[in-house]
């Protein structure tokens, strides 16, 4: 286990602005004074005389100063000191309200938000403590409080390091090194740099950790730093990581030196727990069990023992003492502070007792152990299916954690690190549930294995929009409290059982009331609820009810690191099929290299290879699937595959669009929601449609022209009433975003650029460009369908355990149900033509895959030679949802209109004697 360094500091001798007001009552101040230079005085006496000191203050009118503001610090410290937080509180935000009283005061109020943080940290309320250093970090412009600052900044990344959002605590600690540096104060930069260096460890760049690491020792060595050894520790633990065992080794061992010379056994245990996991690491699992147990000796705190149980147990596992394994990992889960008791190794905790664990990580390992030495436990006795069914009891537990978890990240570089973390997990559930033959609930794993972070933002996205200020603040006060006692009960030994179990009752009161609170959501404002607090993952009993009324078929597929998972569900059946994975990589990497440029088929010979190549997929992604003929939705894992390019024939081209309407969905669980949270009720008239094609653009952006664009966009613009057109130099950003707000249809034909690196994708206008981060989140209320006739929309960095962070992902996360996007640099004529074919289709009232199929098949029917290569026309896809656009009710209007027409004559009848003829109003037609 990686040790923390602990580097939030509570300061008890402050400096203050020079002395004011000698003129009345000197005594107070000649008190003051002395209650600051005293050491002989009792906590509770220095506490008491502080108070009486501030009633004298007031009494004699003593002007209310620095020097008052200063008692004021005094007191709320000496009240720290005494663990009594939430009047320590008090007394700090007394003081900070004085201080922003006078702008003489300003550096008070900057020093008296940095103590507020330090109260409010050592209470477990984070999240004010955040706000508080905040504060002190934004007035730190004034000569003289730098240290205030820096002090702040070292505490905003290691809150942001608690909150594991890593990449923040990266931008606070690397903010306060600048200051730490104007100050020349070593032993802050060395605390800064440990910081920047826990969170580099945690998102994995050990290198860059490494070499901060040793400037980091060196500057604490200078400073004759007391808890050198933690630095040690870490450099240690990069090290190992690194795989440098050697100067691993020599790193604990001087940390461990440390440690034995200060006494500190809880440390010294730290040291030989992470010797024993550099053994294990290395294979040597016998040497790893006697530093564990060795440290287990050593180590009381029970989060500390529990992860040594875990370690120990993972040994028997990887030693195939498979039985000692699990009686050991039970060990762990009873040591943990959570009241669990079971002996029994089949059993594990329940929910409820998950939601007391405050460090969820620690728990969150030993249930995933366990479910990986059942699996395995299960494959060395011929698949036994008890132990089977142990291991996805198990794992299920372990999904159960992750999602609680995922709500405590808050950064999104931070979620995807855990998401790919747990990657691991959800293939060997999904391999547990193929050897049971368990075609349901693999289903669930692969949903849950993907697009969270998507779905998570769909239901912020509405559920902000339900909720006012008043219960949004509410909601965090609950949450906050929550997580304060769950630190608490933390800190509480087990054994101790009347102060544990009080505390793990105030746990469930507070767990309680804010589970009221959202079940009285849920009551009075159902919509606030479901978008954000229902995160249920569709059973494949709701899709296959959903495929009955389609009709269709859903291929879904986990592309792991041992094998190839595919499911293939109709409203009747599912088929789950394993594959090799190594071979299934190397086909689809050698077919979209090719599918990539009509260039790489220029020669028979390699498109001979194409087609084996599309066959070999075919025959691993569709063929063992037995799919009836019609519309196959597709959840990909990663990449969008084409399957309308995959050949039925190794010998000559029989592409699968001529046979299936494929459509792609992030997940089938969105897939169902768009039904019911996606709907947008049609107004009057036609959809209003905004197309856009700039066609040049300025020089500056260095794209090439798109000719015709424009011309193709007035072809399909004539299939709607009224639609806004922006081209030429009409199609810029600014126009964009203004138009964009009210369109239902939104068609662009214009560059775009997405790789595979984090870069951000960009679309491009005729004055600038374009970032989704440049939307705001309701930028797009009204939006049912956007076509992004550019290149590659459909691409971008392929997330590990969440998907491909595109142009297309980009507009969905914005809310659109709907997008028709690109896989890679399209032809100009082709685009053109497929998409004014896909709005003929569309407009004859076709579902959106059918449509594009029927455009496609088209295409394949007139188009001649290389044309009908599938890089001219097989890039353009489908996303979301696929139904027909939605139209109006002509039998409703019709009604609503005749009711409106009666009531209108009844009223001219009844007040015919006062009116005037009434000029008719012409309504539009409905469509």
């Amino acid at each position: 286990m990686k040790a923390r360094c602990w580097l939030w500091i509570l300061l008890t001798g402050q400096m203050f602005v020079g002395l004011e007001g000698y003129g009345q009552c000197t005594s107070v101040i000649a008190d003051y004074q002395q209650l600051r230079k005293s050491t002989n005085l009792e906590p509770a006496q220095a506490i008491n005389y502080a108070i009486r000191l501030q009633t004298r203050w007031r009494s004699c009118r003593q002007p209310i100063d620095s020097m008052f503001i200063g008692l004021l610090f005094l007191t709320g410290d000496l009240f720290l000191a005494h663990d009594n937080n939430k009047a320590s509180v008090q007394q700090y935000q007394l003081a900070s309200k004085i201080a922003a009283s006078d702008k003489a005061f300003d550096e008070l109020l900057i020093q008296s938000n940095y103590l507020l943080g330090t109260a409010y940290l050592r209470d477990n309320r984070n999240e004010l403590a955040k706000a508080a250093f905040s504060v002190a970090v934004k007035g730190t412009t004034i000569r003289g409080v730098k240290k205030w600052g820096v002090l702040s900044e070292l505490n905003l990344a290691y809150l942001s390091y608690l909150q594991g959002d890593y990449q923040q605590a990266l931008v606070y600690a690397d903010a306060g090194k600048e200051w730490a540096l104007n100050l020349h104060n070593d032993a802050l930069l060395a605390k800064l740099l440990c910081e920047k260096v826990n969170a580099l460890y945690e998102l994995g760049q050990y290198e860059e950790a490494a070499n901060i690491a040793y400037e980091m020792i060196r500057l604490a060595t200078t400073a004759h730093e007391v808890n050198i050894g933690s630095y040690y520790l870490l450099l240690g633990d990069i090290e190992s990581a690194r795989g440098n065992i050697t100067p691993a080794v020599k790193a604990y061992q001087t940390a461990a030196v440390y440690y034995k010379s200060t006494k500190n056994l809880a440390r010294q245990a730290f040291v030989l727990t992470n010797l024993g996991f550099l053994y294990y690491s290395e294979g040597n699992y016998s040497r790893a069990v006697l530093y564990n147990q060795q440290a287990l000796a050593l180590q009381k705190n029970a989060f500390s023992r529990a992860r040594l149980f875990d370690n120990l147990a993972a040994c028997w596992w990887k030693m195939g003492q498979f039985d000692k394994a699990l009686i050991t990992y039970q060990q762990g889960l009873i040591t943990m502070p959570i009241d669990f008791k079971a002996l029994a190794t089949s059993q594990n905790p329940t929910p409820q007792t998950i939601r007391l664990v405050s460090q969820k990580e620690y728990l969150l390992t030993l249930i995933q152990d366990k479910a990986d030495t059942w699996l395995d436990y299960a494959k060395a006795t011929g698949g036994n299916r008890q132990r089977l069914q142990y291991a996805l009891d198990t794992y299920t537990v372990a999904d159960q954690m992750i999602d609680y978890m995922r709500w405590e990240h808050t950064g999104q570089q931070s979620k995807l690190f855990w998401r790919n973390k747990t990657r691991g997990m959800y293939e060997r559930v999904i391999e547990t549930c193929f050897r049971l033959g368990d075609a349901d609930q693999a289903f669930r794993f692969m949903e849950k294995s993907r697009a969270v972070m998507l779905a998570d933002k769909l239901n912020e996205l509405g559920a902000r929009q339900k909720l006012s200020r008043q219960q949004i603040e509410q909601e965090q006060q609950l949450q906050q409290a929550v997580s304060s006692q769950q630190s608490k009960l933390a800190d509480i030994k087990p054994s101790d059982s009347t102060a544990y179990n009080s505390t793990r009752m105030a746990l469930l009161s507070k767990q309680d009331s804010l589970s009221r609170f959202l079940k009285n959501l849920e009551a009075t404002n159902p919509a606030y609820y479901q978008y954000k607090y229902n995160n249920k993952t569709a059973t494949l009993a709701d899709l296959q009810r959903y495929l009955k009324k389609q009709p269709g078929s859903l291929v879904t597929y986990f592309v792991g690191d041992s094998a190839l998972y595919v499911l293939g569900v109709t409203g009747d059946a599912a088929m789950l099929r394993k594959q090799p994975v190594a071979g299934y990589k190397q086909t689809l990497n050698q077919f979209a290299q090719l599918l990539a440029s009509p260039e790489a088929m220029s020669k028979t010979t390699d498109v001979a290879r194409f087609r084996m190549l599309s066959n070999n997929l075919y025959r691993q992604l569709l063929a063992p699937l037995s799919l009836p003929e019609g519309r196959v939705v597709v959840s990909p894992d990663g990449f969008f595959v084409p399957f309308d390019a995959l050949s039925r024939s190794a010998i000559q081209f029989d592409f699968a669009v001529n046979h299936y309407a494929f459509s792609y969905v992030y997940s089938a669980s969105l897939l169902l929601k768009n039904g019911s949270m996606h709907a947008r009720t049609p107004g009057y008239g036609r959809e209003s449609f905004l197309g856009v094609a700039p066609v040049e653009f300025a020089p500056m952006l260095k794209q090439v022209m798109l000719p015709n664009s424009d011309a193709t966009l007035n072809t399909i613009a004539d299939r709607f009433d009224s639609p806004t057109l922006l081209t030429h130099k009409a199609a810029t950003r600014r126009n964009f975003l203004t138009e964009a707000t009210t369109a239902r249809i939104i068609h662009l034909f214009t560059h775009a650029t997405a790789d595979s690196t984090d870069q951000e994708p960009t679309l491009y206008f005729a004055d600038s460009t374009l970032q989704l981060s440049d939307f705001s989140d309701n930028a797009l209320p009204n939006a049912q369908l956007v076509v992004l006739a550019a290149c590659k929309t459909g691409i971008g960095a392929n997330q590990r355990g969440e998907g491909v962070f595109s142009l297309a992902r980009g507009f969905a996360a914005l809310g659109v149900p709907s997008v028709l996007t690109t896989l890679w640099s399209v032809q100009n004529d082709a685009t053109y033509k497929l998409t004014d074919l896909f709005y003929k289709y569309i407009d004859e009232g076709l579902s959106k895959d059918i449509a594009l199929q029927r455009a496609k098949q088209d295409w394949l029917k007139n188009a001649e030679g290389a044309n009908q290569l599938p890089n001219f026309w097989a890039g353009l896809i489908v996303v979301g949802d696929a139904e027909p656009l939605p139209r109006i009710n002509i039998v409703l209007w019709g009604s609503v209109l005749l009711a409106l027409l009666i009531a209108a004559s009844l009223i001219i009848w009844h007040e015919r004697p006062k009116r005037r003829a009434i000029r008719p109003v012409s309504l539009p037609q409905p469509v």
